[in-house]
C-alpha cells in the first residue's frame, strides 16, 4: 500500500493507481504480500541449496551485543557498513524482526540514529562511538589486519575517525549507489574505506 519509489519514508497509504516516476508509468499499489512472499520464499530455498554446495565446517558465531564492548574473539580482519550519521533509526525500520524473532529492543544504544539528527555535537558523539566500536575490533586483530568501512561520509567524518583509530589508510574508493528501493532526487555516493592495523 505505498508507492514504489517511496518505500524508504511512506507518509500515507496508496490505495489507487498513480503515476510511477520509478516505472514512468501508471502503477498500481500492491495489495497483498503473497507474491512477493512466495518469489523471495523460492528464491531464499535456491540460494540455500546453492551454499549447501559450498558450505564447510568452518565455525560462525553470531553475536547480539554491543560493539564497543564484545569480545569477538581473535579476528583476521573486518568488512563493516556502520550506521550513517543521522540518516536512518535502524531499530524502527527493523521492528518488525525484533517482534518477530523476540529479539531484546536496544535502539537506545543505536549509534548516529535518524532521531538524534545531524547537529555538530550529533556528528562529535557519532565519531567517539565509531572509534570505539573500531577500536574495540582492532583490539582483537594482528598486525596487518585489513578493516574495509563501507560508509556515506557526506559529513567528512571518516578521515579524523581513522586518525583516531591510528590505522594505515591503503585506498578509499568512491562507489556510486544507483540501485536502490526507493527513488531520492539527489546523487549517492558511497566510500570504501580499507584501512590496515599499524
Amino acid at each position: 500500500m505505498t508507492t514504489h519509489f517511496d518505500l524508504d519514508f511512506p507518509k500515507k497509504p496508496q490505495t489507487a493507481p498513480y503515476y510511477c516516476y520509478k516505472h514512468r508509468r501508471i502503477c498500481q499499489p500492491t495489495k497483498t504480500a503473497f507474491q512477493f512472499l512466495r518469489r523471495y520464499g523460492l528464491d531464499t530455498i535456491k540460494r540455500i541449496e546453492q551454499f549447501a554446495i559450498l558450505r564447510t565446517h568452518a565455525t560462525v558465531n553470531v553475536i547480539h551485543g554491543d560493539s564497543r564492548t564484545v569480545n569477538p574473539d581473535p579476528i583476521h580482519g573486518v568488512i563493516t557498513s556502520p550506521p550513517y550519521v543521522g540518516l536512518i533509526d535502524y531499530h524502527e525500520q527493523h521492528r518488525y524482526a525484533y517482534e518477530l524473532l523476540g529479539i531484546e529492543d536496544k535502539s537506545a544504544e543505536e549509534i548516529g540514529p535518524a532521531s538524534k539528527g545531524v547537529s555538530i555535537k550529533a556528528k562529535k558523539d557519532y565519531q567517539e562511538l565509531i572509534v570505539q566500536v573500531f577500536q574495540n575490533a582492532l583490539n582483537y586483530m594482528p598486525k596487518g589486519g585489513r578493516m574495509i568501512v563501507v560508509a556515506g561520509d557526506k559529513h567528512e567524518l571518516y578521515p579524523e575517525i581513522a586518525a583516531k583509530c591510528d590505522v594505515h589508510e591503503e585506498a578509499v574508493i568512491k562507489r556510486h549507489v544507483n540501485r536502490r528501493t526507493g527513488m531520492r532526487a539527489n546523487e549517492f555516493y558511497e566510500s570504501v574505506f580499507i584501512w590496515e592495523k599499524k
